[in-house]
């Protein structure tokens, strides 16, 4: 099994997203940190939980993931950010992921941009016994 946010970062890969740029796992590496002319999405692991308790065990995990993306400072005119979100979260939904919370907006005060969290959750079976 994939972790979390490997599995995350699989599916936001296959939807060739054209208004993101790169996709990060854990970190933004430092040469990427004040770079403000990319839209770059990090994704970052909240929960990873024993679920499906029967029979003195578990039968499967709970997975959960932080989407935080980073909207580039000159977004293009016709791009609305709003738009592209609930598209994603849709996706989200499609492919069995909760969509647990979606935060405002914010304003990074390093660099400026305007930054969107969403929280997704998903439990998954584990093939086998443990």
């Amino acid at each position: 099994m994939l972790l979390p946010v490997s599995q995350v970062a699989s599916l936001v890969d296959s939807l060739n997203l054209s208004w993101l740029d790169k996709v990060y796992l854990s970190e933004i590496p430092n040469e990427d940190l004040d770079n403000t002319d990319i839209t770059v999405m990090l994704l970052q692991e909240t929960d990873s939980s024993p679920a499906y308790h029967a029979n003195n065990t578990f039968k499967g995990i709970a997975m959960g993931v932080e989407i935080q993306i980073f909207y580039k400072v000159d977004l293009e005119d016709d791009f609305n950010p709003m738009e592209a979100e609930l598209d994603l979260m849709k996706r989200f939904k499609e492919a069995g992921w909760l969509i647990v919370s979606s935060q405002r907006h914010t304003i990074d005060p390093d660099t400026n941009q305007v930054t969107k969290t969403i929280y997704v959750t998903k439990n998954e079976m584990i093939k086998g016994d443990i």
